[in-house]
């Protein structure tokens, strides 16, 4: 694992220093080698719930720690020194928060003090400070910041994170966007399924993300958000989809930007709409298998497949910068807002504009474009109106095929009913009381038996148990065919019963 020097200069967080961070980061690298096996509970206890210089303290130590491995797998230095110019210089602390920072860690359970610092004295020479991680001592994986008390050293619960998340988003960046990107790093690499797969594009909505990092302002994640993008290091996959409608609205997707793909973006003529750039090398195709995530394709069917989408992508982008000349832009516009916003934004807009009832339709349809305009009222309720006469239609469907079985049904019962008491008719007094006999044993409770046994056998309409017990012992009772006793499909299955036992 190699490690990234940190920006040495101490005025590290000003504007200067910040536009050269963001213009010259290429994406982070493969997980093949420069990573750091790191603790889940840094990103959902440590980072969303603690102060800058001491987040950036945690994972100065996790970085000097689990960065450097042995050929064993076991860190190098288990014990880290720690001294102001080191955390001044390298973790990015500033020099007024360094002691209250250390303290916090050190109090939290994230940190270990292992040996004091000593200032110089005479005849005997100062020491730094060397702290080391707190491991927890509990089988149980700790989810809260009030159950914490020292990181899992059990099995599980890590996830491989880029060094350069260490060595120059955390000690440069404004805590809202190391945790934006922190968010999306958990939630993508940071998720591993039961075949050991780790995901590469994962839905976050702007809400779903304030919750997670505890930022208060929305507008600080918003912001926090775009400023990620820019600097390149997040990814927006799809911008998702606002609606009214809860069935109707799909979070916006991400990914981290890997190196591959700033790469080739550097390298092409003309920039692929955002949804393409993300195929490239980094294997955010969902259909695609988690152990080739970072291979490049080299088979006939991939390249071809690949191609298809770029031809489609590009007649797409093609065909809606067609419809917005057409609607008045000229083709530099047309193609800037296409590129700026993509091809499903524009083609959204392009179909609401008429339902908007626009007095300059053209200029109405650029910031409908721009601002990503939600469905225009008019659309909704049609939308509205046509699902309440799609679910009124299926219900409709439903009561009459439940009327139509139960009918059927029903004749059914009064068929069978009519074919045992004909049977009935022709069987002789002896077998009559014989069969209210039987129908007596076998039914509940005294009072229904009494009823039972009352009956004359020379009764035209004996009672149902006793027409049961006859279609029970019919084959016993009645050889020929012309006695044979039609059978019930049941209800539940479907399937004819050889011997029907449904009360008549």
């Amino acid at each position: 694992m190699n490690h990234q020097a940190a920006n040495p200069s101490a005025a590290h967080n000003n504007a200067d220093n910040q536009a050269f961070l963001s213009t010259n980061f290429a994406g982070f690298e493969p997980l093949d080698s420069n990573y750091v096996y790191c603790p889940n509970q840094f990103f959902d206890i440590c980072l969303k719930s603690n102060s800058r210089g001491m987040v950036r303290i945690v994972a100065y130590v996790l970085r000097q720690t689990l960065g450097w491995l042995d050929e064993n797998g076991e860190p190098v230095h288990q014990t880290v020194k720690v001294s102001y110019n080191d955390l001044i210089r390298k973790a990015g602390v500033s020099r007024g928060a360094v002691n209250e920072a250390l303290q916090r860690a050190v109090s939290m359970g994230f940190l270990e003090c292992h040996t004091s610092a000593r200032p110089d004295q005479l005849g005997q020479a100062g020491q730094s400070a060397q702290y080391t991680l707190k491991w927890s001592s509990s089988v149980q994986y700790a989810k809260s910041v009030e159950n914490f008390d020292g990181f899992y050293a059990g099995e599980g619960h890590r996830s491989p994170v880029p060094n350069a998340f260490f060595d120059r988003i955390v000690p440069n960046e404004t805590l809202a966007v190391t945790k934006v990107v922190g968010a999306v790093i958990r939630h993508t690499v940071g998720y591993q399924n039961q075949f050991g797969g780790r995901r590469q594009v994962t839905p976050l909505s702007c809400s779903y993300i304030q919750r997670y990092t505890n930022v208060s302002k929305r507008e600080a994640i918003v912001d926090a958000i775009r400023y990620a993008q820019q600097a390149r290091y997040i990814t927006r996959i799809d911008e998702g989809v606002f609606s009214p409608h809860a069935s109707e609205q799909t979070s916006a997707t991400y990914s981290i930007r890997w190196h591959q793909q700033a790469a080739s973006i550097a390298t092409s003529s003309k920039r692929e709409p955002e949804i393409n750039q993300s195929k490239k090398g980094t294997s955010t195709d969902s259909k695609k298998e988690p152990d080739d995530q970072f291979k490049k394709g080299t088979s006939i069917e991939k390249t071809n497949s690949n191609n298809t989408s770029k031809q489609q992508a590009v007649v797409d982008f093609n065909s809606v910068v067609d419809s917005l000349i057409e609607a008045g832009f000229d083709r530099n516009a047309a193609e800037s807002l296409t590129q700026n916003r993509g091809v499903e934004v524009v083609q959204r807009q392009l179909k609401w504009i008429d339902a908007r009832n626009p007095k300059n339709k053209t200029a109405m349809l650029r910031r409908a474009i721009e601002n990503n305009w939600d469905t225009p009222g008019k659309i909704l309720l049609k939308e509205k109106i046509a699902m309440k006469r799609d679910r009124l239609e299926i219900a409709t469907k439903q009561l009459q095929e439940i009327d139509r079985v139960a009918t059927e049904q029903k004749q059914q019962r009064l068929e069978r009913k009519q074919e045992l008491q004909r049977i009935w008719q022709q069987t002789t007094l002896a077998d009559r009381k014989r069969l209210i006999e039987a129908a007596a044993n076998q039914a509940t409770g005294e009072r229904l038996r009494d009823i039972i046994r009352r009956q004359p056998p020379e009764t035209e309409t004996p009672h149902s148990q006793v027409l049961e017990e006859l279609a029970r012992s019919r084959k016993a009772l009645f050889s020929s065919e012309s006695f044979e006793i039609p059978s019930l499909p049941d209800s539940r299955t479907g399937k004819t019963m050889n011997v029907p036992l449904l009360r008549v």
